[in-house]
């Protein structure tokens, strides 16, 4: 009956509404009268401090009324709303969740559909589709789009291990290029004052960050991809398209007895497992670290000045990214992401609005998408905050003769609501005031020209099959992924034996814990069966 409501609401608002927002289907404005749809979503400050609200008015004639208030505040506003029926054409921001575009979406259809409307008014939004994984990551398994993604420029490759080429080159040794090669650069770390203290004891040959070890993604030297991030699918991986669980594989077992001897050996750090982050940095910051897992080379070290001959000789950084070392001829390495961090529940469109007012919007978000004002929702105005050198190219504007007032008027939180969903090119350029470039990510370079031909195919996210798939996948994969590191630590510490009849034990009890049934909700999920 709701949607029989819709359809015949829908009808007969369809000609008034035609004729009072004239639509275009293409260029702009999108509307020749001033039109109107009102959007509930959480920021800080006053509908009219949002500068580019104003001037995506100008360029489309398209009025949004903005109901905005801080996230707490609106979250609870937001489940009033939805309560009472009372909410706005289009709801974006933290507050949606997930569950939301689930229930409210695919399930009765209070958000509407979107996929149609992208492909017919949406080309700028259709190339963010495009991007790896996203219109997969998008589509829920109903076949539908419920929301308008909001795509961010990540790297690939982050959490690895990097080695300090400062020791290696004051003990003459070469880059290590099999675990074999590396065990014996780690040796001479421990045994010869690496760090050239005068104390042949406080070199620490391998460590990481407590909080994102990753450490299982090592297993990749053996032809693993054991993920251990904290991501979905923790040690699955996809093999030509299909998915996997590696953390009870041969090449797994191997990386558990190399990383158990090292620890044996005294080649790791004794607290890799129970340390928190601040002592990890301290004891980076005491340059003890011969190779330690973190996100950039500059986490734990500080970098060096430009100008001095360390800098001219090591670059920006001591540390550099340890090569994925063979320890089979085709080794692997885990994707940190397909390059672009998607974020899918900021925007979407209620059935509040026929079939010409989601037009309308879907057209005022494409607009958004354009490329000056991707820039524009992040950099502020262009002759104001920046200006467009050539295509892709900006220049920011020397805001050193500003007053408080006008730096605070196009401040980031007052240029446009940054919760909402946008994309920023990542070819885009910044130039500096005084029209230099900014300086290239030499590291990140670096990272892809070592692991790129590792790198494992992409995950693409998933929305699930249901709400007892995903109840059950949570209690299945919580019980498995919490024994599989709880064993990784043990064996590898020495607080429990490693050998045949333990890894048989713990191939059966993962088993027990459900690693079929889970494997087989991921595949659904996947569409795999």
């Amino acid at each position: 009956m709701k949607k029989l409501a819709l359809v015949l609401a829908a009808l007969l608002l369809l000609s008034s509404v035609s004729a009072l927002a004239d639509f275009n289907e293409t260029g702009l404005p999108i509307t020749n009268e001033t039109y109107t749809f009102s959007m509930m979503i959480d920021d800080n400050g006053l509908p009219e401090d949002k500068v580019m609200y104003e001037i995506f008015e100008e360029q489309t004639n398209v009025h949004v009324d903005l109901q905005l208030a801080d996230y707490n505040t609106q979250l609870e506003k937001y489940g009033i709303a939805m309560s009472s029926g009372d909410y706005a054409d289009v709801i974006g921001g933290w507050i949606l969740g997930r569950k939301d575009i689930i229930d409210l979406g695919m399930g009765d259809q209070t958000f509407l559909p979107l996929e149609e409307l992208f492909a017919k008014y949406g080309p700028n939004i259709e190339e963010v589709l495009d991007l790896p994984t996203v219109r997969a990551s998008m589509t829920l398994p109903d076949g539908h789009i419920y929301s308008v993604p909001y795509a961010v420029s990540e790297p690939e490759v982050f959490y690895i291990p990097y080695i300090n080429q400062v020791w290696l080159e004051t003990l003459g040794l070469e880059m290590p290029t099999t675990p074999e090669e590396f065990k014996e650069v780690l040796i001479a770390f421990r045994d010869n004052d690496a760090n050239g203290n005068g104390d042949a004891t406080d070199e620490i040959p391998f460590s990481g960050d407590p909080v994102n070890l990753s450490l299982g993604k090592l297993a990749g030297w053996w032809g693993a991809d054991a993920n251990s991030g904290n991501t979905d699918y923790q040690y699955f991986a996809l093999v030509d398209g299909k998915i996997t669980f590696n953390a009870n594989t041969d090449a797994y077992k191997s990386f558990i007895e190399y990383f158990a001897d090292l620890y044996a050996e005294k080649l790791i750090d004794p607290e890799l497992f129970t340390q928190d982050s601040d002592t990890w940095t301290a004891k980076g910051k005491q340059n003890l670290y011969g190779v330690t897992i973190n996100y950039g080379a500059g986490s734990v070290y500080d970098n060096f000045v430009e100008g001095t001959p360390e800098y001219e000789k090591y670059g920006v950084n001591a540390f550099t990214p340890l090569p994925v070392l063979k320890g089979v001829e085709e080794p692997v390495f885990h994707r940190s992401s397909p390059g672009v961090t998607l974020f899918r529940t900021q925007a979407v469109v209620t059935d509040k609005c026929d079939d010409e007012k989601a037009a309308i919007i879907i057209r005022w978000f494409n607009n958004l998408y354009e490329p000056d004002n991707s820039e524009q929702a992040g950099a502020g105005p262009i002759g104001v905050t920046i200006e467009k050198v050539s295509e892709n190219v900006y220049q920011k504007i020397d805001q050193s003769d500003w007053s408080d007032e006008k730096k605070e008027k196009y401040g980031w939180g007052n240029i446009f609501t940054q919760s909402l969903c946008r994309f920023k090119r990542f070819e885009a350029i910044e130039l500096e005031p005084d029209g230099s470039e900014p300086k290239p990510d030499l590291e990140k370079e670096k990272k892809m020209e070592l692991y790129g031909p590792y790198l494992n195919e992409s995950f693409p996210m998933v929305w699930g099959t249901s709400e007892e798939d995903d109840a059950r996948a949570s209690i299945l994969a919580t019980d498995i992924n919490t024994y599989v590191r709880q064993m990784m630590a043990q064996w590898i510490s020495g607080e429990v034996a490693f050998n045949d009849d333990a890894w048989n034990a713990y191939c059966d009890q993962l088993n027990a814990y459900g690693l079929e049934e889970l494997t087989s909700i991921y595949a659904r999920s996947l569409g795999e069966e």
